[in-house]
């Protein structure tokens, strides 16, 4: 049965969450409990170790995709769209 609260823990100092990586739209942190913590903005997500790489190489092939196919460049890539929300 899974912990309920698996990120809150028995001994603090043992829990305290490192920083892996930091950039201009979030940070990844590795909690105590081996867990890491890819926080963007007001949301965080808590993945076991496996499913980070499997997001990550799922990431990475989209990106490569992106850069390399043109059938998928966007043709105005700042024209508004329902996608594209003015900030």
């Amino acid at each position: 049965m899974d912990n309920p609260n698996p990120c809150s823990p028995t001994d603090e100092a043992a829990h305290v969450p490192r920083l892996v990586s930091q950039g201009s739209i979030g940070h990844v942190t590795l909690c105590g409990c081996g867990r890491l913590h890819l926080t963007l903005q007001y949301l965080t997500l808590r993945f076991e170790p496996d499913a980070f790489r499997d997001l990550a190489s799922l990431l990475l092939f989209a990106q490569r995709r992106l850069d390399t196919d043109p059938s998928l460049q966007a043709a105005d890539s700042g024209a508004r769209s329902p996608c594209n929300p003015v900030h």
